[in-house]
């Protein structure tokens, strides 16, 4: 009998594969032979799930975002505590390899503005959800009291959409080990701890 092939499992593998290869050359030179060469197949066998190196590419952008949404989306816990919210936010930093793999892929499709009117629709897209997502967070966690009422949830979901990008980029031009990967943290961790009720002096 024919082997069955798992169309969308197959197509999220070699998304993967390519993110890999993005992840270590980035996206000038990129061809679907390197990703064929990392997936163990041929570039023959990738046209049979992609029709053309760009859907491929969006595919692997897709896959690293959904890594870094999917906690929002649909969290293991309730996100109901100022407490859970900061681990999303640390969970969010590349401090592994397959975090700062998916960071270096988010930057270097970031970068490129200019790119295919998909990827970049897609960008956009993505970060939007995510800002979202990070807003309803923290009215959820104002609403049960543990973030101020007078705290503007819009304007705060920009600032940690903010300060996480902007930790994770520091973090990626650090080699490793990461000494002082906490203290780069910090003004995430200080950031999210300022939404929370004031307590009399």
């Amino acid at each position: 009998m024919p082997k069955v092939v798992d169309r969308e499992r197959r197509r999220g593998d070699l998304g993967r594969a390519a993110a890999r290869v993005v992840s270590r050359i980035g996206l000038e030179g990129i061809t679907v032979q390197a990703v064929a060469a990392e997936a163990g197949c041929s570039a023959g066998a990738i046209a049979h799930y992609f029709r053309n190196k760009d859907e491929l590419l969006v595919h692997a952008l897709h896959a690293a975002m959904e890594a870094l949404i999917e906690p929002l989306r649909e969290p293991t816990e309730p996100l109901c505590t100022l407490d859970a919210l900061r681990a999303v936010a640390r969970g969010c930093l590349p401090l592994d390899t397959g975090r700062e793999r998916d960071w270096r892929v988010r930057l270097a499709f970031w970068a490129r503005a200019s790119g295919p009117p998909e990827e970049v629709q897609l960008a956009r897209q993505h970060l939007s959800e995510w800002r979202v997502l990070w807003e309803g967070a923290i009215r959820a966690v104002q609403a049960q009291g543990g973030v101020r009422a007078d705290v503007d949830a819009l304007a705060a979901s920009a600032g940690v959409v903010a300060l996480i990008v902007g930790t994770a980029a520091q973090l990626l031009v650090r080699p490793r080990p990461r000494p002082g990967a906490q203290q780069l943290a910090d003004p995430l961790e200080s950031y999210l701890r300022g939404l929370g009720p004031r307590h009399p002096q």
